[in-house]
Parts: C-alpha cells; structure tokens; sequence
C-alpha cells in the first residue's frame, strides 16, 4: 500500500474478532473460580490470628473481574463490528467507482 490510501482486509479483521471472540468465552464463570479459590483461601485461614477483610476484598474483585468479561465480549463485537463496517464501505466505494467506466487496480473487500 503507498503512503495515500487506508484500507483493511476485512477477511483478516473478522476472524481476529473471532478469536477474541474465543479468548472472551474463556472469561465466563471467571467469577465463580474467583470465588471459589477466594472461599478455599478463607477456610484455611480461619484459625488464630485470624485474617479479616474477605467479604470487602471479595466484593472488589468480584466487580473487576465482571468488567473483564464484559470488556473482552465487547471487544470481540466491536472488531467484528468494524471489519463489517469497511467491508461494506469498500463494496459501496466499489459499486460507485465502477461507473467512471475503468475497473479498479485491485480487487475490492468483500465480506
């Protein structure tokens, strides 16, 4: 590609959507193995000197984790989302230059 033009390969995009789409659906129940690894961590230490602060630490974590799932779905969809989104843009820009009467240099995305 020279130094004046943008483009995308939407085919590439998509599937590197998918595969954070994968790594995302390995974030699911991340929460519940949190909790219980937090539960296992607090019934050994249940004996003198007491630890404290499990419920806050707990409850912290918990919403951290939470946004780690729902930002790693959102990032799959919005990958996917954009290589749609230039695909149809180059079909569009495609369908538009092909009535100047010369075919383009290069093959347009197509999704």
């Amino acid at each position: 590609m020279s130094g004046h033009e943008v483009g995308v390969n939407a085919r590439d995009a998509y599937q590197s959507g998918n595969t954070a789409e994968s790594y995302a659906a390995d974030f699911i129940g991340l929460g519940e193995d949190f909790k219980a690894v937090l539960d296992a961590a607090k019934s050994a230490c249940d004996h003198e000197p007491e630890v404290t602060g499990w419920e806050a630490y707990g409850e912290e974590q918990a919403e951290a984790i939470a946004k780690v799932e729902e930002h790693g779905l959102s990032l799959a969809e919005n990958v996917q989302a954009g290589a749609a989104e230039a695909s149809h843009t180059d079909v569009d820009s495609g369908d538009g230059f092909s009535e100047a009467g010369s075919p383009l240099g290069r093959p347009i995305n197509f999704y």
